[in-house]
């Protein structure tokens, strides 16, 4: 369990949070909890009243959708450090829009609405730097959607993963899933039998090759050329 020293320090080396004096940052620090989630479990539902938005310290929290019909579709996974549910407090009687659970044993900071909007009062400083994250995000959302529209299922997986490669030791590029293959499909708004099928023909074409639960990319160049 973290305690309280660890919460402020946490809170203190987050980019959200430093340009806040020290009056306000109390302020906020004052009502932060610890949140600790099992694996898979419910951290809200759409429509749920928000009053709090959450911080990963560790583990990872799926954001998604559910339709009638009971399909899922994953719109992002959160990992340490990251914020999330933040500009729902800007919203008049706000509640949240997506469903949030855990994909693993996770732990969460979470932060009153009420107290960190009464911080932001005066503070310009940190409104246009939490204007510039939110609008950071809005743009890779746009991005997203314009691929699932205008792109087939082939590219939007060429382009996910040219997205997530990095470097390994040797100097390779390499994608790393923590995901279940379900879960990249729905991220991907395709079935998983279309991405298996599409994962074995860009293995069959020289493009990847798979290595437990990484992928690797001989060559990220060639790969992005492809068409599909």
């Amino acid at each position: 369990m973290l305690a309280r020293t660890e919460i402020l320090e946490l809170l203190q080396r987050h980019p959200l949070f430093a340009a806040f004096d020290d009056e306000r940052f109390e302020q906020i620090a004052s009502g932060a909890q610890v949140v600790r989630l099992d694996p898979h479990q419910v951290l809200f539902q759409r429509g749920d009243r928000a009053s709090a938005f959450y911080i990963v310290t560790e583990g990872q929290v799926r954001l998604f959708l559910e339709s009638r019909g009971g399909e899922e579709k994953i719109l992002a996974f959160m990992g340490p450090g990251q914020v999330f549910a933040e500009a729902v407090m800007f919203m008049e009687g706000p509640t949240y829009p997506v469903s949030a659970d855990s994909t693993e044993p996770t732990t969460l900071i979470s932060i009153l609405n009420g107290d960190f909007l009464a911080a932001l009062k005066g503070d310009t400083r940190t409104c246009l730097r939490l204007l510039a994250g939110l609008s950071q995000r809005l743009h890779a959302q746009i991005q997203e959607i314009e691929e699932l529209t205008l792109e087939s299922a082939g590219n939007r997986l060429i382009r996910h993963l040219a997205r997530r490669a990095v470097r390994d030791s040797t100097g390779g590029l390499r994608v790393h899933f923590d995901e279940t293959r379900q879960m990249l499909a729905s991220q991907l708004a395709i079935k998983p039998e279309t991405l298996s099928r599409l994962t074995r023909s860009l293995t069959a074409a020289g493009l990847i090759e798979s290595d437990g639960r990484d992928i690797v990319i001989p060559d990220l160049e060639q790969l992005v050329r492809h068409e599909m």
